[in-house]
């Protein structure tokens, strides 16, 4: 039996992605009832399953009731794993993407900052869902990462999903 992992991006707009032996599953957060998210994790209750959870914190300039709903959603999903008796790993951000990017997939941006003496100085910063997605299409190019037939964008939410889920199969948690 092959191990299956589940990736979890926790966020409002997050989503759920499952690597099973080759398979790609994924499944919304968002406008997805609470129960069939319950149902989706426990599928894998009694399947040799891993899930990776990001360990995210509140963001700088993020309103109380946004930062209350994501860590509303954090709590829950971690809930269910341990609920379905799944093992997970909770992993910083910056830690699964350091597992799945390469320097051919990162795209940068640059902005402007001002410094303290009145001057300004161009910083230039890693678009992390552009690099991201660069990634998921380097190693699932067949997987279509749009909300729906009718997205003609990429969600980040189901690109960070599928590739925490790859993370924990590299690390081979």
């Amino acid at each position: 039996m092959s191990k299956i992992y589940l990736g979890i991006d926790p966020g409002s707009d997050g989503y759920l992605a499952v690597i099973d032996n080759g398979e790609y599953r994924f499944l919304p957060i968002k406008d997805t009832p609470m129960l069939e998210i319950g149902k989706f994790v426990g599928e894998f209750r009694d399947a040799q399953c891993v899930a990776v959870l990001e360990d995210v914190h509140s963001v700088f300039g993020s309103s109380a009731q946004g930062t209350f709903n994501f860590g509303l959603s954090k709590g829950f999903l971690l809930g269910l794993l341990i609920a379905h008796r799944i093992p997970y790993v909770l992993v910083a951000p910056k830690d699964w993407q350091s597992g799945v990017w390469i320097n051919a997939d990162k795209e940068y941006t640059t902005q402007k900052q001002k410094l303290k003496n009145g001057g300004e100085k161009t910083v230039r910063k890693v678009d992390t869902k552009q690099t991201s997605y660069n990634a998921a299409l380097r190693l699932f190019p067949d997987v279509d990462f749009s909300k729906s037939v009718r997205c003609t964008k990429p969600h980040d939410g189901k690109v960070d999903a599928l590739l925490m889920a790859e993370y924990g199969r590299r690390m081979n948690l």
